[in-house]
């Protein structure tokens, strides 16, 4: 089954620039040779991580939005687990907003909302 996937993947920022950039290419391949199509690509760039992570304190991050079957998810995650570049990675099933979940024609307001307030309670 297709489904649209986020996967988001924290790249090691000490390797150099190309390496970085031929992780890049090596994910969209991977997801592409299995009949993926990828969406968009978000690159955030070199960031400070949280906490350290294999010693490391900068992680390049990127996001890949893509179509795929679930199989191309299990096999990127794969690749990443043997990946000594990448750090760290999460990857969630894209449910985007529809006019069936959020409807922008409806509004509300205070006045909609009423509290019974119970005064014998005290």
């Amino acid at each position: 089954m297709i489904r649209d996937y986020e996967t988001m993947v924290v790249i090691d920022a000490m390797i150099s620039d190309e390496a970085i950039d031929a992780e890049i290419a090596a994910v969209e391949q991977k997801i592409t040779a299995h009949s993926g199509e990828i969406k968009r690509r978000d690159n955030w760039g070199k960031r400070k991580l949280a906490y350290e992570i294999r010693k490391q304190t900068h992680g390049y991050y990127v996001i890949f939005y893509y179509k795929a079957n679930s199989d191309v998810v299990a096999d990127l995650e794969k690749g990443f687990d043997i990946n000594t570049s990448i750090l760290r990675w999460i990857t969630l099933v894209d449910y985007p907003f529809t006019d069936i979940i959020y409807d922008q024609n409806h509004t509300s307001s205070s006045d909609d909302i009423t509290i019974d307030f119970d005064e014998e309670a005290e």
